[in-house]
């Protein structure tokens, strides 16, 4: 026998021996995000239910479902610009912004129309946005920051620095509202997920966006007009804010110039604790509603349990670190890195 047959005898044992734990490991890499969310919340919302009298309850449940109402519209107007590997930090200043228009519109023209100025305002941002990055080839974060500074300007302007009072009693009650059950803020929601999931599953809009954020080149190699794809995902996420705004404004009846602060982060935790890559072009509109829950849950247990609203960020930022970590990890080992 020689040297080298004598070495391969040697160490065949030991790969026969490691090939189980191989595929282990492969499987945990190939299906961890999408079991690891699920699991996750689930054990959250045991813990809870141990730690808190009222969690359980259908009461609290439909105070998570209005206090999630808005993070979800907003996230899955997000998750169109990050799953074209760009991003969205303007949604924040957008939600200010139509708060203010909607709640000026409203208290003199009605709600109807309230509602139609509100949702031209976000679509306008979004197509700002988009034509920024496409046209100057900004880079989306910079584009989107700037933005966020001229939105919360504008809207800080119009409403004189202060809120805007005045709107119609019927539109704050429906806040309150219940149908079959569910309140009001939460059909609004559900509604931009299910058009979504339509649109990013199931049309030719939504497979072009999952192409140009898993390789542009090869995208624009393909005839793909990259300029129109991106501005369809800014103006998509312009408008999906706008129903956010709408859904908090409802609430707190009145134009807030300083309102949603926090979505940025938020959403962008939804979105990525949902499974949507950073990196863009793989992940779900689903997966992020999950993200959602999971973030609306944590806040509410942690409400709950008398944790203060700043630990509650430090805990978002830090998972979406986790998230982000763990993203890159997925991408370097298939990469081979």
């Amino acid at each position: 026998m020689t040297m080298y047959s004598r070495i391969a005898s040697e160490a065949s044992p030991i790969v026969v021996r490691h090939a189980p734990l191989g595929r282990l490991l492969e499987r945990l890499r190939r299906y961890g995000r999408q079991i690891g969310l699920p699991l996750v919340l689930a054990l959250l919302i045991t813990f809870f239910a141990f730690t808190s009298d009222v969690f359980f309850t259908v009461e609290n449940f439909r105070n998570v479902g209005v206090a999630a109402a808005a993070l979800a519209a907003v996230a899955f107007g997000q998750t169109f610009t990050i799953l074209t590997a760009g991003m969205d930090l303007s949604v924040g200043a957008t939600v200010a912004l139509v708060s203010v228009v909607a709640a000026l519109t409203m208290r003199n023209y009605g709600i109807a129309a309230g509602v139609a100025a509100a949702l031209a305002t976000g679509l306008a941002v979004g197509l700002v946005n988009g034509l920024v990055i496409t046209r100057f080839k900004v880079f989306p974060f910079i584009a989107t920051l700037a933005m966020m500074s001229i939105a919360s300007g504008l809207g800080l302007q119009l409403a004189g620095g202060v809120p805007v009072p005045g709107l119609p009693e019927a539109f704050g009650d429906l806040a309150y509202e219940l149908v079959l059950g569910i309140p009001v803020p939460v059909l609004p929601a559900l509604l931009v997920l299910v058009v979504a999931w339509l649109v990013l599953d199931y049309t030719r809009l939504g497979r072009r966006i999952y192409a140009i954020g898993g390789n542009e080149q090869a995208a624009r190699l393909s005839g793909i007009d990259i300029d129109m794809v991106k501005l369809a995902a800014y103006g998509a996420s312009g408008l999906c804010a706008a129903v956010g705004s709408i859904i908090l404004t409802s609430r707190i009846a009145s134009g807030q110039p300083s309102l949603g602060a926090s979505l940025p982060l938020e959403s962008v935790a939804a979105v990525v604790l949902g499974g949507v890559s950073l990196f863009g072009g793989r992940g779900s509109v689903l997966g992020v509603g999950l993200g959602v829950v999971f973030v609306s849950i944590l806040a509410n247990g942690l409400n709950l349990l008398n944790v203060s609203s700043y630990a509650q960020m430090m805990v978002i930022g830090a998972a979406l670190i986790l998230a982000v970590a763990l993203d890159q990890m997925l991408i370097s080992r298939r990469s081979g890195g």
